[in-house]
């Protein structure tokens, strides 16, 4: 069975993005969320369908819902997510700490 997960800051990403959308449209809000977890689970299925970021961090892939990359790493039973951002933000600065 095909699994995904999110890390501590995939999460806090998903709540700091949700929050600023909420603020003008709630449902605009909900809709990505709903539609960044429907996307999780099928590319749990498949998580080599992802774009490779491996020049970032090995073993690094990503989708994008809307205007955000998800960012996240193969597992054996499916996906664990780590990061969520801005596919219009600095993405080598997310990943230079870890």
């Amino acid at each position: 069975m095909s699994n995904y997960s999110f890390s501590d800051g995939a999460i806090q990403d998903l709540d700091e993005i949700c929050e600023y959308i909420a603020r003008r449209n709630p449902k605009a809000a909900s809709k990505l969320f709903d539609d960044i977890r429907q996307k999780c689970k099928l590319v749990a299925s498949f998580p080599n369908m992802g774009k490779s970021y491996g020049k970032l961090v090995p073993n690094l892939r990503g989708f994008i819902v809307d205007d955000y990359i998800v960012f996240y790493y193969p597992t054996e039973d499916g996906i664990s997510i780590t990061r969520v951002a801005s596919g219009y933000r600095d993405i080598e600065s997310l990943f230079t700490d870890e």
